[in-house]
């Protein structure tokens, strides 16, 4: 089976004849081999005679071909419009045929097993050549007058090999040089799934950063360049001449077809490697995620906050801080003084901004002439936390109430205003938002309406004309909701299905029988009249006080099933005397005598004698089984009685259980809201109230964004100290979030009541402050679950009184419900130009010495995952981002379900101590890649590593061949690491490569960085 996560590389291949070629042709334009032959026949006059031949056959070759196919071609790098391609990787393009650059050189491989392609890949900048605008040549071309921005003709042969999805070698197999021993491995590889294999050509030029290019797709022989331009390929020196190079009488010596060709721009950055490597952890400085705010002189009438040590300031903080583990034991001391301002509570600051914020309810409540409202600070939180005043005795608790830290503590109503702001500056996008997720509420709330309606003129006539005469006649009541019994439900049956089966039965409540005892009756007035009204007539029936018949007995002188049986008994068969008489069994039909000339004879005569020896005859067989069946009959009417027993009906109880039935205050809420389309989360309380829908918007967006926008200092104070090029770490400020977030959600009820909105202000409109795009889906989950899972604040009306702020995060258990997550904050270009890079955190682990102790000296390593753990890693081990943000143009913001104590470790002194946590940013693998590191600092440790300067410093293309400095892999010092370098040191930079190994040393592998927590905050 085929390992598509292993690449091969072979220099060369070439498919059928081409392969026999053996020498490149001299003074010719194809490449030829000979083909020998030898004739033989009947010779004249007898024997045979044979006759060698032998003719040298001619390839086609590059002068033959005027066009290639675009469909052959599979993949360009980079793809045409590209406009920030990293300037130090290479550009390439892949072809379907894993022989096609090769297929037309008109000569043999070398001894190096080198072998020139008959095709070029060209890259020049704008300003390197010009369009050809002569008409009639078969392909068309650019005249280029300095033929030193081609790489050099007689190198062709690194830049062009074979890939290979799959190994090529056994473990066990050495590699000839000739290939002998990869060839059939690799029609094994390529013949199970011909997609596992292509080939490539690469341009070996070192690009300039911000610059436009033209990649070309040119023929690499003197002959192919002449037939594209319509010029005769055979007047050339040579087949193998190049198209480019210091040569003398050529014939149009500037111009130069090409096959295909695509354009892509430099970007001003270098790749992943580069831009990850930039990056130095830092610890992040204590002033960032605060700002003093002066408090000593606030609004008028309110007196200042002159606290002593605090010199009239307070610090105003952001949705993220600095960990406390950063700081040391002066900024602990301060930080706590500006904490604890307010203790004792309340300070007199914030009882006279309770008086003020309370003004306004005061002034309405009392009996001011002036109708006009004054306008006070808002009540942040009133219509969700139900609190009408501040610091009241009968609140919960005075301190610990997250409302009365949310509105008397300036830091946190600083932070609330921001939401107002935000909701102001962007009411009509969510205004819009929310009247476009209410749908059809407004008309359903019509509905809803006219259902209030006819339920009250309904329940009117209920009371007045049903409920009313319930206990004076209920069979009156039953009778009037006859019509609507088979619609309504009581015991598991419809209340007409009950009667019918009840002694009371169908006949009582019939339409007809409702006419005649309707009071207006012609029978009822004539029984009124007679003092002898017809009351309680069902109740009667029910209880067997009335029948509606006299029971019913046979007229005189009609046979019954007794007189058919009485005459058997008359005679000597005492069985069936007692078949007829007393047992009635159905089986003593068997004791009857039988006789071949059964008859049967009138009452009173006198009947045959029977013999019980011989067979009845037809005819009594057939008498015999109707009084068989007969008995049965009589049998089973004797044990269920000569009719069905019909249950006693309580027409009282049932009566009123109808009336609940029909009660509009039951049926028209139902009637109405089951023809109403309303959102899962509203119907529960329209359908218990039946009132009209408080509807309330969900605004999915991430709110740190606008926030942002407003200002990004509002969002993190002091941004600016955090460096460039740096990866720190910051923990989040959940009590500011969290304020942020009531201010949202109080202003846009605010919002939604001056628009008429159907809402009851309690909502909770926005609850997702983060960007939650970074977490995994969760399989099967619905939309609604996942929405609800990756919110991050509680419903604002589940927040409870005696609660404070920041400890109302969503996503928290309900023990660690007031701790703070860590941020991993990262400076830089890298997730600019790669914002798919894959970034999680893992769990580390402490290198031992050979005894097994923890080495303290030496750095920790990540945590290996188990096979079985890599499919699907536990949280122990690995943990993927719950969140982001992004601000400026290059500053990211990753959170981990970790704390700054998690994340730091422990010491190693302490027994047992916790390794702590890796960040690791990893490049997103991909398709391959092909270039060298922008610069190198160290060792030349991996291949990986290899730099511009290192191989062509300077140069304008990577030089290989005779001009080819070599270079070798470091020693490493890491024994585990000895076996893989003794592989890859015989491996080197040289003069003596060949184009699969220029191929594999090129190639460049997805780069993983992993930074410890404890150098961003300090090692525990």
């Amino acid at each position: 089976m085929t390992d598509i996560g292993t690449y091969s590389f072979l220099p060369w291949l070439r498919r059928g004849v081409a392969n026999l070629i053996t020498a490149a042709p001299s003074g010719a334009t194809r490449a030829s081999i000979g083909v020998d032959l030898t004739l033989t026949g009947d010779a004249v006059g007898g024997g045979t005679t044979a006759l060698p031949v032998h003719r040298d056959v001619e390839l086609y070759g590059p002068g033959d071909v005027i066009g290639l196919d675009a469909r052959s071609i599979v993949r360009t790098e980079p793809r045409a419009g590209i406009t920030d391609f990293e300037p130090n990787y290479l550009p390439f393009v892949e072809f379907y045929d894993e022989d096609l650059p090769w297929r037309y050189t008109p000569a043999p491989p070398d001894e190096s097993q080198r072998l020139r392609p008959w095709l070029a890949l060209v890259v020049l900048a704008d300003d390197e050549f010009t369009e050809g605008t002569a008409t009639g040549k078969p392909l068309p071309f650019l005249i280029v007058d300095d033929t030193g921005v081609f790489p050099a003709a007689d190198e062709l042969w690194a830049w062009a090999h074979v890939h290979v999805n799959g190994a090529l070698d056994a473990a066990d197999e050495v590699v000839s040089d000739d290939m002998t021993q990869v060839l059939p491995r690799f029609d094994q590889v390529v013949g199970a799934n011909p997609d596992h294999g292509l080939s490539r050509l690469l341009c070996p030029r070192r690009l300039h950063p911000n610059t436009g290019y033209h990649a070309f797709i040119m023929p690499a022989f003197e002959s192919g360049r002449l037939a594209g331009l319509g010029l005769d390929p055979y007047a050339i020196p040579a087949a193998t001449q190049p198209a480019w190079g210091h040569y003398t009488n050529r014939s149009e010596p500037a111009h130069y077809c090409y096959y295909h060709r695509w354009q892509f721009r430099t970007g001003t950055v270098g790749d992943f490697e580069y831009l990850v490597r930039l990056l130095k952890p830092r610890r992040i400085d204590p002033h960032v995620g605060q700002r003093d705010m002066d408090v000593r002189k606030p609004l008028p009438g309110l007196p200042g906050i002159d606290v002593p040590g605090l010199n009239g300031v307070l610090r105003l903080g952001g949705a993220l801080r600095v960990p406390e583990i950063n700081l040391d034991a002066s900024a602990k001391e301060e930080a706590e003084r500006h904490e604890n301002w307010d203790i004792p509570f309340p300070h007199p600051f914030q009882t006279a901004l309770a008086d003020l914020i309370e003004l306004g309810d005061d002034y309405a409540a009392g009996d001011a002439a002036d109708p006009d409202p004054v306008i006070t600070p808002p009540r942040y939180g009133r219509w969700h936390a139900r609190t009408s005043r501040l610091l009241q005795a009968t609140a919960p608790q005075l301190t610990g109430n997250w409302v009365h830290e949310l509105n008397l503590d300036p830091r946190f109503r600083v932070a609330a205003g921001f939401g107002t702001a935000v909701v102001q500056d962007n009411q009509e996008t969510y205004l819009a938002a929310a009247w476009n997720q209410i749908g059809e509420v407004l008309a359903a709330n019509k509905r809803i309406r006219l259902g209030q309606l006819a339920r009250e003129v309904a329940g009117s006539i209920h009371r007045r004309h049903l409920a009313a005469q319930v206990d004076a006649d209920p069979g009156r009541v039953l009778a009037i909701t006859a019509p609507v019994h088979p619609r309504i439900v009581h015991s598991g049956m419809t209340v007409a299905h009950g009667l019918s089966a009840s002694l009371v039965a169908k006949g009582p409540l019939t339409a007809a029988m409702r006419r005649i005892t309707r009071p207006g009756s012609t029978l009822v007035r004539a029984l009124t009249r007679r003092g002898d009204p017809p009351r309680h007539l069902l109740s009667a029936i029910a209880t067997q006080q009335a029948t509606a018949a006299r029971p019913k007995t046979p007229p005189p002188g009609i046979p019954t099933s007794a007189d058919v049986l009485q005459p058997l008994t008359r005679h000597r068969d005492t069985a069936a005397f007692q078949l007829a008489r007393d047992d009635r069994k159905p089986d003593a039909v068997t004791k009857l005598p039988r006789y071949a000339r059964f008859t049967l004879s009138d009452p009173g005569k006198d009947v045959p004698t029977m013999d019980p020896t011989t067979t009845d005859s037809r005819v009594g067989t057939r008498f015999k089984t109707g009084i068989r069946d007969n008995a049965e009959l009589i049998r089973a009417s004797t044990e269920a009685g000569a009719e069905p027993k019909r249950p006693v009906t309580a027409v009282d109880d049932l009566a009123k259980t109808a009336l609940d039935l029909i009660d509009p205050d039951v049926t028209v809420p139902r009637r109405v809201l089951a023809g109403l389309t309303i959102p899962t989360r509203f119907r529960p309380m329209t359908a218990a109230a039946f009132r009209e829908v408080m509807a309330y918007p969900e605004i999915d967006l991430p709110m740190y964004r606008p926030l942002a926008d407003k200002s990004s200092e509002l969002f993190l104070p002091n941004l600016n100290l955090i460096p460039p090029n740096s990866i720190s770490m910051l923990e989040t400020n959940q009590r500011f979030i969290e304020a942020y977030m009531v201010g949202l959600n109080h202003e846009m009820a605010r919002e939604l009541l001056w628009r008429e909105y159907p809402t009851d202000q309690q909502g909770s409109y926005f609850r997702q402050f983060w960007d939650p795009t970074h977490q995994l889906p969760v399989p099967d989950e619905t939309t609604a679950a996942r929405r609800e899972r990756l919110c991050d604040i509680q419903p604002l009306h589940q927040w409870p009184l005696t609660s404070t702020l920041g400890t109302h995060d969503h996503r928290a258990s309900d023990s660690d419900t007031g701790r703070d997550e860590v941020v991993l904050v990262i400076r830089g270009e890298l997730l600019k130009r790669f914002p798919t890079a894959v970034i999680y955190a893992q769990k580390a682990k402490w290198r031992r010495t050979t005894d097994g102790a923890i080495d303290p000296g030496a750095e920790r390593e990540l945590d290996d995952l188990t096979p079985t753990e890599e499919p699907d890693p536990p949280r122990s081990k690995l943990r993927m981002p719950l969140f982001g943000a992004k601000v400026e143009p290059d500053i990211s913001f990753l959170g981990f379900d970790l704390t700054a104590e998690d994340a730091r470790g422990q010491d190693p002194s302490l027994p047992d101590p916790d390794a702590g946590w890796f960040f690791v940013l990893r490049e997103r693998p991909g398709e391959p890649r092909f270039g060298l590191d922008i610069a190198r600092d160290g060792n030349l440790n991996v291949w990986n590593d290899l730099a511009w300067d290192d191989i062509a410093p300077g140069m304008p293309f990577i030089p290989v061949g005779p001009t080819a400095e070599t270079h070798h892999l470091a020693k490493p010092t890491d024994a585990e690491k000895l076996d893989q370098w003794m592989e890859d040191r015989f491996l080197h930079w040289g003069p003596d490569l060949n184009a699969s190994e220029t191929a594999y040393i090129l190639y460049q592998a997805p780069v993983l960085v992993a930074v410890h927590a404890g150098e961003l905050l300090g090692h525990g």
